[in-house]
């Protein structure tokens, strides 16, 4: 009996502990979820524009814009969780090709959604 009172007043000084701090906890959690996006993202756009670069060094060109989504189809699997193209916050990331179709840029408007702000991520290449 003594043991059950012990462990439940244990339980109870951890719930206050928790509820105590539960603002620090929200926020931790939410700032490991955002740290977490963006490296995900940083991946995706890395390894896209990992592929984008073989395809130069291999063919000598890069794939136009219109055929970029048939091209990323053919190198990558979409999943039924996220599509290629989207990054971590639900935005559809950007494919620009310069005018001589020799370097692109790829872009994640970042977790604003806003192209063109501070949180963008962008690579480019080759």
């Amino acid at each position: 009996m003594v043991e059950i009172i012990r462990q439940l007043i244990m339980g109870g000084v951890a719930l206050g502990i928790i509820v105590g701090n539960s603002e620090s906890i929200l926020q931790y959690y939410d700032d490991t979820v955002a740290m977490a996006r963006q490296v995900a993202t940083a991946g995706d756009l890395r390894s896209i524009s990992l592929m984008l670069d073989y395809e130069f060094m291999k063919r000598g060109r890069l794939p136009k814009k219109e055929r970029f989504g048939r091209w990323l189809g053919k190198n990558f699997k979409e999943n039924e969780l996220k599509a290629v193209m989207v990054d971590h916050w639900g935005n559809d990331m950007v494919y620009l090709l310069s005018r001589d179709g020799k370097t692109y840029t790829l872009q994640s408007p970042g977790p604003d959604g806003l192209m063109d702000t501070e949180d963008d991520m962008t690579r480019t290449g080759p």
